[in-house]
């Protein structure tokens, strides 16, 4: 990777997108279908990355000056609805959420809906990062924890688990119901710098209220809240929201 401090996608949102609703949303009971693949491409100029399932796109930003990386992760053909925002100020840009709440964000503040970019669904998380030192590509996304791990080396700050890759599921639990997701280790209780939160879609039986649970560092707080959020949504249960809190001590 060149130039890691614009490596991601998004330019500058304001600074108000730092964990702002991050939604793992699931697939419908029954839902089967092949995966398709989505393609990467970096502009070396703006430090954006684009993701695309149309792999006619990646030829016309190449063309550009753009720099074909790829291929990103797998989606699948049916599951939860990533949209696409378009900034058109500070020479463009792109976002990608599942989340309804930041999309009408953004749109009050000038960006542009672009509609329905691919599904998410599978079980491999793709991770969400944002750079606080950026104007331009501020967010990036990826399935690769070495990826994740240096970019977070170098200043960049992790923001959850922002889709979900592979194949989509056959049977689940959308609505929630009777569900026990595999329970991690339990944290400590006693206050430390850093806690956990996580918000539910369809159901508020497996809410963790912030400042619950306690961490003495972030990685073990990200491993904690990552596993729990997974193992409900291998379950059928998709979360609203859910991340780590740093008290600043």
């Amino acid at each position: 990777m060149k130039n890691v401090k614009r490596l991601s996608f998004t330019r500058n949102i304001l600074g108000v997108i730092v964990i702002v609703g991050l939604a793992l949303m699931t697939l419908g009971a029954g839902a089967t279908a092949s995966a398709a693949q989505l393609y990467r491409a970096y502009n070396p100029n703006t430090g954006e990355h684009l993701y695309t399932q149309n792999a006619n796109e990646i030829p016309s930003v190449v063309r550009a000056g753009w720099r074909n990386e790829g291929t990103a992760w797998e989606a699948p053909n049916n599951g939860a609805n990533v949209y696409r925002l378009f900034n058109p100020n500070f020479g463009g840009d792109h976002h990608y959420t599942l989340n309804q709440g930041e999309v009408n964000m953004l749109k009050s503040k000038g960006w542009r809906y672009e509609g329905i970019s691919w599904k998410s669904g599978g079980s491999t998380p793709v991770y969400r990062l944002y750079n606080p030192n950026a104007k331009s590509g501020t967010h990036h996304f990826t399935v690769s924890t070495s990826e994740h791990d240096y970019l977070k080396k170098v200043g960049w700050r992790y923001e959850g688990v922002a889709f979900y890759s592979g194949k989509s599921n056959t049977g689940g639990n959308a609505g929630g119901g009777n569900v026990t997701p595999t329970d991690p280790t339990k944290p400590s209780t006693t206050p430390k710098r850093y806690s956990v939160f996580y918000e539910g879609r369809e159901t508020t039986q497996y809410d963790i209220p912030q400042n619950k649970y306690y961490f003495d560092n972030e990685t073990n707080a990200r491993n904690w809240i990552d596993k729990y959020a997974d193992d409900l949504h291998k379950k059928g249960v998709s979360s609203k929201r859910e991340g780590i809190y740093d008290r600043g001590y």
